[in-house]
């Protein structure tokens, strides 16, 4: 398929060149429908489980997303226990090493 250029009109051009222009108005256009048209009472038996479904799920994955963050934001800040202990033992090997540098005057 060859596109003849010279009959193209310049909106025609963009679209070719930015199919996403196209993507995003064709969207825009079916959620525009989809507001005008009323609600039919069969229709919201049918997907209100469906929405309801979708939005539990949305909200354990939002759940879970904040408890994963929670732990790895844990697991990077020192346990204050664990700092004592490796504060002690620098401290430890400080006294140590000035103590070996005295006595090997």
């Amino acid at each position: 398929m060859s596109i003849n250029t010279e009959t193209d009109t310049d909106t025609g051009l963009r679209l070719t060149e930015n199919p996403a222009l196209l993507l995003a108005g064709g969207v825009a256009v079916g959620v525009l429908i989809g507001m005008l048209l009323p609600r039919f009472e069969r229709e919201k038996a049918a997907l209100e489980p469906l929405g309801r479904k979708l939005a539990d799920g949305a909200a354990a994955a939002v759940q879970a997303a904040k408890e994963s963050g929670r732990e790895q934001i844990e697991s990077l800040i020192p346990n204050s226990d664990a700092t004592k202990e490796r504060v002690s033992a620098l401290f430890g090997t400080v006294i140590d090493a000035a103590k070996d540098a005295t006595s090997s005057r």
